[in-house]
């Protein structure tokens, strides 16, 4: 009910299986569904659903909720862009490195590469064409990455990592010949999972808002 009053069904729809179809080289099914479970948990203790119990409010809302936010940017409705939640809220990530372990490969775009190798010279034989984008490059060594320090939990080259490296949990991705920040769903990047969430108690509040208004 309450996701209706922020999109339509089709086009939440459509938004949805573009979504799954950009994410399934990196997510699986069975990540994006333990990520909005993980979520799941704390909206709830976020947004009380017996507090609209009155207005029909459920917790399906709260899953329906979630799942719109994994999918939309909230600039679409007037809202924060993925990019600016990220950037206002880098004291999220832990430092896990997670992300440093398990990414491959890393993406480095072709204007970054003299600048890396500018204050990294010792790099020049780590660096090779990109696996899909021949125009691009990526270390040669990954998951893990060899510039992460486990020990330390800090990155080697953090002044110069590339883009890629200080977007995260952000990926950019292609969709209907457009570029989009979309959120790279693992459910044990504790960023990603206050990311959806911070995206899903706006949302919430966005259409409790609107169906106050129609009562």
């Amino acid at each position: 009910m309450l996701r209706d009053l922020l999109i339509d069904k089709e086009l939440f729809s459509t938004l949805r299986k573009g979504a799954l179809e950009s994410e399934e080289k990196e997510n699986s099914l069975e990540d994006i569904e333990l990520l909005e479970k993980a979520v799941f948990k704390r909206l709830k203790k976020k947004r009380s659903v017996k507090k609209y119990k009155k207005l029909g409010v459920s917790k399906g809302d709260l899953k329906e909720i979630i799942e719109l936010a994994d999918v939309l940017s909230l600039d679409a409705i007037g809202g924060p862009s993925n990019v600016e939640i990220a950037d206002n809220h880098q004291e999220w990530c832990n430092n896990c490195g997670r992300c440093c372990r398990e990414s491959s490969p890393l993406f480095i775009h072709r204007d970054e590469v003299n600048i890396l190798l500018t204050f990294n010279s010792d790099l020049e034989d780590e660096i090779v064409p990109n696996i899909l984008y021949p125009e691009h490059y990526q270390f040669k060594e990954d998951k893990p990455c060899k510039f992460h320090d486990s020990e330390a939990g800090k990155c080697r080259i953090y002044d110069s990592r590339p883009q890629v490296c200080r977007n995260y949990p952000l990926m950019l991705v292609e969709r209907d010949g457009k570029a989009h920040n979309i959120v790279n769903l693992r459910y044990n990047c504790n960023y990603a999972v206050l990311l959806v969430l911070e995206k899903s108690m706006i949302l919430f509040d966005e259409a409790i808002r609107k169906l106050k208004a129609q009562n």
